[in-house]
């Protein structure tokens, strides 16, 4: 596995693990991403994964500026 697939996958299992734990503002969300210790978690990258887990319906919008983690994203932040 590519070390930028690596870093990809630890960037959607800390966005899920995020929300794992309750609902949250993307914004909040993004604080808490970058605040990680992962010294390549930037804004561009937390965008894109963030995108990408919407796009395949692992995180939703439950509310204006609102998300939450959806059944298939836990088992998908359990292969992770």
């Amino acid at each position: 596995m590519s070390k930028h697939r690596e870093e990809q996958d630890m960037l959607d299992k800390t966005i899920l693990e995020i929300l794992s734990k309750g609902k949250l503002r993307r914004k909040d969300i993004e604080k808490k991403v970058l605040a990680s210790c992962h010294p390549w978690a930037t804004y561009g990258r937390f965008c894109n994964r963030f995108r990408y887990l919407l796009k395949k319906e692992y995180i939703v919008r439950i509310a204006r500026g609102i998300y939450a983690i959806t059944e298939t994203g836990r088992k998908y932040m359990e292969l992770l």
